[in-house]
């Protein structure tokens, strides 16, 4: 089946071309191998950061509750409205009760198609629905129950089904105040995408993530509030709101109970705003450690190692690079580090429109004195109001998201456009960690990292590239599993790394260790299920399958696997029972529909199979793999 049904709910890395570029490194032979004893169990736990790192502020500790903006706001009303007005203040809303600037007239498109695929926004009683069709198959319906964004730019939606959350396929684009297909969606995917725990982390307040889950969490979904708040910056608030409320400290007298970034080594402030801007190419958990742990005032990299694209492959203009651009900057380095992004931005307020340009001339000459005249002509000068930004920092439109532009934040003297990516030597990573302060780990832990930031890119890279980074990722996590043995997300990743080598009988062992350690492990489950699957394995693929709807029972994709175990077992009719559920819950669920169409040929109705197989087709934008998706059904049929 053509991109059957893997399930690993990796990230999609645009990469761009590296495989002629890194060379298929020999040492596949060379790295230690795993011991024989196949048993494993999880590793004692590495030392909690927010207890054992060294600084005087208490809340960044574990039981120190975060207790919402509304406390704040209490003693610090004239930050809190400023601050609600700034991007940050309104990163989420309830669609319910959020303020609407989405328009539904003929000109925003509320209507458009992609190929066969005809995607609408319905307007309902509390928001909004989007829906997805494709010829006579029943449409795919996404109510808009979270959105995503301050609308600055634009707006992303998700949808809450039995606890599960998914990004629904279309978003509204402010600078061009349409509707649109969303960033990086894949519409022969189905129209929907999987949120999971490390895209919230960096979009809403807070929330509660089901311990093995890709993408459920427990309700109410945002306990405290949907944007992101003040605790965000300053940690948890619970002990500062007990004390002071009771006694205001000296003038003068510092305050632990919470976090103060003005007062932090620059490298902390650094990783505050870097927890959410420093994207990077992948951002890898360090070993037991979660994405809700992170505090203000700890170092970002004893919680996620953060690697960019190797310089010899970066994109300048991708959207969230900000981070990395400003540290090639001459400003940054001349600052011997501390400038920082609050340098300019002011993270309680946002200057209106008009003031811009003179707001940020005057953060710029903070260093660059009025008597280092600028060189443009002054007509020049005049037409941008003495704007710095105007030719220091010009505005393109984005290499990665549609419809929206980007600030060169390389702060260069004379600005040149961005050259593009040249190719990497053979033999070098396609990633680099980024440094984010003076705490980094251990070299062994940052090999780990690094192996499983690229068994990510080895599974959802460009096919050509594949074996030549999957083999840089084995090799790392072969040593790192000689150490750790208990690390379950090390050995999912080696699962990934191993099947890109067609290494399956080390694949299907690395998965089945993972899911030992963790049970609930929706991800190791599917992965090890469709392994079993490859390997014609059928019992144990249902088995596996069957444990993934105990878990996971509205995500389509279990019910596909378990139908395509007893296809391989010849159950037809228990198969097609597992189609129709997984449709029930996806109605365009292109690889349930092309199973359905083979259970129905297989029992006898090819007439219904052949219209099914037509369905599925038609729900596909790419030419090649709808060819691919009925070729498959043509072999299981003859």
């Amino acid at each position: 089946m053509p991109n059957a049904t893997a399930r690993s709910r990796l990230p999609i890395v645009a990469l761009l071309a590296v495989a002629a570029a890194v060379a298929f490194l020999a040492f596949r032979n060379s790295s230690p191998p795993l011991p024989d004893d196949d048993t494993v169990q999880p590793d004692p736990a590495p030392p909690d950061p927010r207890t054992a790192f060294p600084t005087p502020y208490r809340n960044v500790r574990p039981e120190v509750k975060f207790v919402g903006d509304s406390r704040c706001a209490g003693c610090h009303e004239a930050i809190d409205k400023t601050y609600h007005a700034h991007p940050m203040g309104r990163s989420a809303a309830f669609v319910s009760t959020a303020t609407s600037f989405e328009t539904f007239d003929e000109k925003s498109r509320p209507r458009f198609a992609r190929g066969e695929v005809q995607l609408r926004v319905e307007r309902t009683a509390t928001g909004f629905t989007h829906v997805m069709s494709a010829g006579n198959a029943p449409a795919h319906e996404a109510p808009a129950h979270l959105a995503i964004g301050s609308g600055a730019r634009g707006r992303s939606y998700l949808t809450l089904q039995s606890g599960a959350l998914w990004q629904t396929p279309i978003s509204w684009f402010t600078s061009k105040n349409q509707w649109d297909v969303s960033p990086g969606f894949n519409l022969d995917d189905g129209g929907r995408r999987a949120i999971v725990q490390e895209c919230l982390f960096c979009h809403v307040d807070r929330v509660e993530h089901v311990p093995g889950s890709v993408n459920r969490y427990r309700e109410p979904l945002l306990p405290v509030q949907a944007a992101i708040g003040c605790e965000r910056c300053h940690g948890p608030g619970e002990l500062h709101v007990a004390e002071r409320t009771l006694v205001r400290l000296p003038k003068g007298e510092a305050d632990t109970s919470i976090v103060n970034p003005r007062r932090l080594p620059a490298e902390l402030q650094t990783a505050i705003c870097a927890q959410c801007h420093l994207q990077g190419q992948e951002r890898i958990l360090r070993r037991g450690r979660e994405w809700s742990e992170f505090r203000p005032g700890l170092p970002l990299e004893a919680f996620v190692t953060v690697f960019t694209r190797h310089p010899d492959l970066v994109d300048w203009r991708r959207s969230v690079g900000q981070f990395e651009q400003m540290q090639r900057s001459e400003c940054f380095k001349q600052s011997n580090g501390k400038l920082g992004c609050t340098s300019c931005h002011d993270p309680h307020d946002r200057p209106a429109d008009a003031t811009k340009g003179e707001y940020f001339r005057s953060r710029c000459l903070t260093c660059h004195e009025k008597r280092q005249s600028c060189s443009a002509p002054l007509a020049d000068r005049r037409s941008r109001r003495d704007a710095c930004a105007e030719c220091h920092m010009p505005t393109g439109d984005s290499s990665n998201i549609a419809h929206a532009s980007v600030t060169d934040h390389r702060i260069e003297k004379r600005v040149s456009p961005p050259a593009p990516p040249v190719g990497l030597h053979p033999g070098n990573s396609p990633l680099v960690r980024f440094a984010t302060g003076p705490h980094a780990p251990e070299e062994a832990e940052l090999e780990r990292d690094l192996g499983v930031a690229l068994a990510r890119l080895a599974a959802s890279g460009p096919p050509r590239a594949r074996e030549s980074i999957a083999t840089l990722a084995s090799e790392r996590l072969d040593k790192s599993l000689t150490t750790w043995r208990g690390d379950a997300a090390a050995w999912l990743a080696q699962a990934h790394a191993k099947r890109a080598l067609a290494d399956m009988a080390t694949s299907r062992k690395a998965a089945a260790n993972a899911f030992t350690l963790e049970p609930d492990s929706e991800a190791a489950l599917g992965v090890a299920a469709d392994l079993a699957l490859n390997a014609k394995d059928f019992a144990e693929a249902e088995r596996l399958a069957t444990r993934l709807i105990g878990l996971a029972s509205t995500d389509p994709e279990a019910h596909v696997l378990r139908a395509m175990a007893k296809i391989g077992l010849e159950r037809w009719a228990e198969a097609e029972a597992d189609c129709r559920a997984a449709l029930a819950l996806h109605p365009l669920h292109v690889n349930a529909r092309i199973a359905l169409a083979v259970c129905r040929h297989r029992q006898g109705d090819s007439a219904a199979g052949r219209e099914e197989a037509d369905r599925a087709a038609k729900a596909l934008a790419d030419p090649r793999r709808r060819e691919a998706t009925l070729d498959w059904y043509r072999s299981k049929v003859r």
